[in-house]
């Protein structure tokens, strides 16, 4: 455990350089095509690569390849090897014809063809065709990198595939830099240029994790093709279409309000929903997401033992850990959600109306941080186990379950785009609450984690009383001083009372955490 507690804190510390990057892009995107119609279009436009990327990068292929090349790993290394040279051929096949494709369609289909919205209209659809014509063409590299960085991370190479998005990111902070000195006026021009230049960075990520495993010589030339029936290849992609379901409740809501959004709402209203989803991705790329990628291996690795008690026990304590960092985490935006708004965000072209909206919208998707945490771990358990069924069934019914509570939030109630967040969130309440009871028929529970939630909600509420009175900056202090006064103290602070809490509690899951590497 204290291997993986080490992983999972090496994930932490490069996601958190990521995320931070991330945020100085979305604020230079937020400030520099504000929330309107331009703004919409790219995002939606983005949304389709970017569901492929949280598919394949987090989810269905690396879920469906790592516990198959973990156990070649161990027993033929040769054939891991094979393994991953006929899985990085198939996707080639099979995604390369697809982005030439839709780029092409995107090109020729004429944009009076597709459903305009009431705000830019038909030249909103001639922009969505030109920018997806270039983005999707970045989803060939972006699953490629997920098939590597599954391969380095059962190779106990963590911290090389969580650099992968930093490289995006100062690919995309660059082209928004110097969009106006280059001579891109118009926002749309700004779009399409940032759209070029993710394409192009899609491929300078692939090249990040690819090099290592050259060196290593677990990677030889890509074998073209489909995979032949009766090969691990074919096992991999055969687990893999259920899996596609089963992982992708998070990101398939996502796409579904940014859809609602730009037409129910308005084309603008994307940028709010985006916002919030970049501030759930923050606290949980730090906390739930780096404690289910470091655990994958191991539970995979334990899934063959008989009775499965050490992949339990793996289990319940990675569930621990994810509570334990994950229910402040959510508190604490939410808490802070308005000066995280007006920090992060305010500016150029984005205020007024704006910041409520995303406050409300934000804080309304962080609520359910620590079950969409939940549901990933419980889903990874289930793939270790080779069960894809279920986690695909209960996602496809909860999927239809958010589309109903959307439409109906926002047709009987004024919350905007924080009906569709809030939808969300109660979909993975459902979902993790659903996988971790249907998980006992696998391995039973080996710790009762009512007593973890309870000892997180007492000390999340001892962090929420003290934090509002840290705040010591006016609100229209400088950025530097309000960042410093009414963000940073606050939240260390909380995170000092958190700690202590639980300490006064003598909390089991805070000493796993704390426990020394074993010698």
């Amino acid at each position: 455990m204290s291997r993986l507690v080490r992983a999972a804190a090496s994930i932490s510390a490069i996601t958190l350089v990521s995320r931070i990057l991330g945020l100085i892009r979305d604020r230079l995107m937020a400030q520099t095509l504000g929330a309107g119609w331009v703004q919409g279009t790219f995002l939606l436009a983005w949304t389709l690569p970017n569901l492929m990327r949280r598919l394949l990068g987090e989810g269905a292929l690396s879920a469906s390849l790592v516990p198959s090349y973990a156990r070649l790993r161990k027993s033929d290394p040769e054939a891991a090897k094979q393994l991953l040279q006929d899985v990085t051929g198939t996707v080639i096949t099979i995604l390369t014809p697809i982005c030439l494709f839709v780029a092409t369609a995107s090109l020729v289909v004429p944009a009076e063809w597709l459903p305009a919205p009431d705000e830019g209209g038909v030249e909103a659809m001639r922009l969505l065709l030109a920018l997806n014509a270039v983005l999707f063409v970045y989803a060939l590299p972006i699953c490629l990198t997920a098939v590597a960085a599954g391969a380095l991370n059962t190779l106990g190479m963590f911290a090389l595939p969580a650099t992968v998005p930093i490289a995006l990111n100062l690919v995309w902070i660059s082209a928004l830099v110097l969009a106006k000195p280059l001579g891109f006026e118009v926002d749309s021009e700004v779009a399409t240029f940032a759209a070029w230049s993710l394409m192009v960075g899609g491929f300078l990520q692939l090249l990040i994790v690819l090099t290592p495993l050259v060196r290593k010589k677990a990677l030889g030339r890509p074998k073209l093709g489909l995979p032949k029936r009766g090969t691990a290849a074919f096992a991999v992609f055969v687990a893999m279409g259920p899996t596609v379901l089963g992982m992708s409740l998070n990101q398939i809501s996502s796409l579904i309000d940014h859809l609602l959004a730009y037409y129910m709402i308005a084309p603008g209203a994307v940028t709010y929903v985006y916002l919030a989803n970049r501030l759930l991705l923050f606290p949980h790329a730090l906390t739930a997401m780096a404690v289910a990628v470091a655990v994958f291996p191991k539970l995979a690795s334990e899934a063959e033992d008989e009775g499965r008690t050490k992949m339990r026990q793996t289990l319940d304590k990675s569930a621990a850990a994810t509570i334990l960092v994950t229910v402040p985490a959510a508190a604490g935006m939410i808490l802070l959600s308005n000066e995280v708004v007006h920090v992060l965000f305010v500016g150029g072209k984005f205020g007024g109306d704006d910041i409520a909206a995303t406050v409300l919208t934000a804080a309304c998707l962080v609520a359910g941080l620590p079950f969409v945490g939940l549901a990933q771990l419980y889903a990874r358990a289930f793939y270790a186990v080779g069960d894809t069924s279920t986690p695909a069934r209960t996602a496809g019914i909860l999927v239809v379950f958010n589309i109903v509570i959307s439409v109906v939030l926002l047709t009987t109630t004024g919350m905007g785009t924080a009906a569709l967040t809030l939808s969300s969130s109660i979909t993975s309440v459902g979902n993790a609450v659903i996988l971790s009871r249907k998980f006992r028929r696998h391995a039973a529970p080996a710790n009762n984690l009512g007593m973890v939630w309870v000892r997180s909600l007492i000390a999340t509420g001892a962090m929420c009383a003290v934090v509002p009175f840290v705040r010591i900056a006016a609100d229209d202090a400088p950025l530097l001083i309000r960042a410093t006064g009414n963000l940073l103290l606050p939240i260390g602070a909380g995170m000092l009372v958190y700690v202590i809490a639980h300490l006064l509690m003598r909390s089991p899951e805070l000493r796993e955490l704390r426990r020394a590497p074993k010698k």
